[in-house]
């Protein structure tokens, strides 16, 4: 191996440097966020981002990452003399002088650093297959964590731990593939209220407009046909350029929060740790949930897409879909006004139309409640009362246009 030039030598005083660097701009920032200072936490975070890039980049240079076997063999053997004489030396030092709280630092690190080694020991073992019983160091580094976290569990909740202990992966698993299926057909629930709603109450308007002003049945029908007719036309075309319009602004903005974790993925990562803090996670647990997240840019994507602008990538509506909902439910809904009209008239006809109409409103109102979990009775009576106001409003007007304005429309 030919000797180490000066620019080799300078590329490792600039790693540790980048090192050094990136570490203390990390505790910066979540110092910074501690004190309530997201907009300087921004500007460290993104600096270690910075210097991460660089110290790939000197790594990269100094030929320093090989194979992944090569890698793990690195990383096994790599830390013997720190384990072995570095911070053993380190802890004693630290007892002499009086500092225990730097012994504990070292101890915790040292602690740390002989589970990675026999982490890595372990994985180069079984890296061609093999598959030997897990190394008595890994099983018990790992079992006082697990009992802690499970401790912790079980203090939030006895019966929430045993359940949780109960649960079968599959199911789990098949719960994740189902639920957000059932979720976008409940989506659907506005469309079927708002066009149910909107087409008994407009149809029974102008039926009970015009059955007030005196004129025939054929008329009544003609006209509510008429009415249904255009309003399934509107609210279907509405509801398909506005869930359109809806969609292609969700998706700017995504795609706009897309380019600034490309491009600032330490402001970014900054803005979610200041989001779970806002929302009482504590600064230590945001910034490292914060850091584990920001290690995959979907993942992050949609945690900030929630946070920020309020919605979910997989829930950005979908136009046709909507469009056709509100057709059917407008258009279905608009023919019960109707129906009294094709076997009777006058006052009688009227009044069994507004009868069904309230029933169909109450039963609107219902559905609504059983989809939200809310008083059915209280949710039914609502929907009818505001369109029982709707006909006595719409009542009124047709007998102004007749009466009061001496219109006949009867010929």
């Amino acid at each position: 191996m030919p000797p180490a030039s000066r620019t080799d030598a300078n590329l490792q005083v600039a790693l540790a440097g980048e090192a050094d660097a990136n570490r203390r701009y990390l505790a910066y920032g979540i110092r910074a966020l501690a004190e309530g200072r997201a907009d300087v936490a921004q500007l460290f975070f993104e600096a270690a981002g910075a210097e991460t890039i660089h110290a790939l980049e000197h790594l990269r240079a100094m030929g320093a990452v090989a194979s992944t076997r090569e890698n793990l063999v690195t990383a096994a053997t790599g830390e013997m003399q720190e384990i072995d004489v570095t911070l053993p030396r380190m802890i004693r030092e630290a007892e002499e002088d009086g500092r225990a709280d730097a012994a504990a630092s070292f101890r915790l690190a040292l602690e740390r650093e002989r589970h990675h080694r026999d982490m890595f020991r372990h994985a180069l073992a079984t890296f061609d297959g093999r598959a030997p019983a897990p190394a008595p160091a890994i099983a018990a580094a790992t079992a006082a964590p697990a009992r802690r976290a499970e401790g912790a569990v079980s203090a939030g909740g006895g019966v929430m731990a045993a359940t949780m202990r109960r649960m079968d992966g599959r199911a789990h698993m098949s719960e994740l593939d189902t639920e957000p299926k059932r979720i976008e057909r409940l989506g659907s629930i506005r469309e079927v209220v708002f066009g149910a709603q909107d087409g008994l109450v407009s149809t029974f308007a102008v039926v009970a407009g015009l059955a007030a002003a005196g004129v025939g049945p054929l008329v009544v029908l003609l006209g509510g046909a008429v009415s249904a007719m255009a309003g399934v036309l509107s609210m279907s075309i509405g509801t398909f350029l506005s869930s359109r319009a809806q969609r292609q602004l969700y998706e700017r903005e995504l795609a706009r929060e897309r380019r600034e974790i490309r491009d600032h993925a330490g402001e970014e990562i900054a803005e979610l740790i200041a989001a779970l803090a806002a929302r009482g996670m504590a600064r230590a647990e945001a910034a490292e949930v914060a850091r584990r997240i920001g290690r995959h840019p979907d993942i992050l994507l949609s945690a900030l897409a929630i946070f920020e602008l309020g919605l979910a990538p997989q829930r950005l509506g979908a136009p046709v879909r909507d469009a056709l909902v509100m057709a059917v439910a407008f258009g279905g809904a608009s023919v019960v006004p109707l129906l009294p009209f094709m076997v009777t008239q006058g006052l009688a006809a009227l009044g069994l139309s507004a009868a069904l109409t309230l029933v169909a409103l109450f039963c609107v109102g219902v559905l609504k409640a059983r989809v939200a979990g809310v008083s059915a009775l209280r949710s039914g009576l609502e929907v009818a009362v505001l369109a029982a106001a709707s006909g006595l409003i719409s009542f009124g007007l047709g007998r102004l246009a007749s009466v009061v304005l001496g219109v006949d429309l009867r010929g």
